[in-house]
């Protein structure tokens, strides 16, 4: 049957001489796979749609219990043009999406997930400052709508020791806070403005959530985006 749905483009590798394959996480049908004909062309149409953060509206040919469904029409969903020429905006935007793309089985919903990675993208496009802070709050809403929420008390899994979330000054306060926001109300960038992350939280936050996610997915021990943001916010 022909359906249509909003996604995020993921993912995209060549296949044949001519067409792409776009992993593509769609609301109602989760991460699926889109054969794109003739996309690898050097005049194609459609190559600008799938390239990976790409929030477009797909026509396609959907399969149950298929690896790979066929598209028929594809359009923008959003521009978002501010990717295209700032490397902080791009690398957070890469790195959210190489996580849904670890995360996620294929043909598995999370409508909720698809729209907190929409307004998290958003936030990347639109605002200015407090990148770090949206991205640890996605990797926890992730957590916590993939089953895994966190519970600062608990310091260990079986055979894996947790860091202290508490390690630093306020690394405690900006995790409960982030846990319990909600990226869609309007002061939620104003309670970002509020917070003071010191070098010591930073450290503190990122490992605590790293070693989360590590745990509950191996996919995510090596990160190749994320690695490249780590150095770009040490540079």
């Amino acid at each position: 049957m022909i359906v249509e749905n909003p996604a995020i483009v993921l993912k995209r590798f060549p296949y044949g001489d001519t067409s792409v394959i776009a992993h593509c996480f769609t609301r109602d049908y989760g991460k699926i796979g889109i054969m794109v004909r003739g996309a690898q062309r050097k005049k194609s149409p459609r190559n600008p749609y799938f390239q990976p953060t790409s929030f477009i509206d797909i026509l396609f040919y959907y399969k149950p219990n298929r690896d790979l469904h066929t598209l028929s029409k594809v359009s923008f969903n959003r521009n978002w043009l501010r990717f295209q020429d700032d490397l902080k905006r791009i690398s957070y935007s890469l790195a959210t999406i190489e996580l849904v793309e670890k995360t996620l089985t294929d043909n598995d919903p999370h409508e909720d997930l698809f729209d907190e990675l929409v307004n998290t993208l958003q936030f990347f496009h639109d605002e200015d400052s407090h990148f770090n802070l949206c991205f640890w709050y996605f990797e926890l809403q992730l957590l916590k709508l993939l089953g895994f929420q966190p519970h600062l008390q608990e310091r260990e899994f079986p055979g894996h020791v947790l860091p202290d979330p508490s390690a630093g000054p306020n690394s405690r306060h900006i995790i409960e806070l982030l846990m319990n926001s909600n990226i869609s109300d309007p002061s939620f960038r104003e309670e970002l403005s509020k917070q003071t992350v010191t070098p010591k939280d930073r450290h503190v936050i990122g490992n605590y959530i790293s070693s989360n996610l590590e745990y509950h997915f191996e996919t995510c021990r090596n990160l190749r985006s994320l690695k490249i943001l780590k150095q770009l916010l040490a540079s």
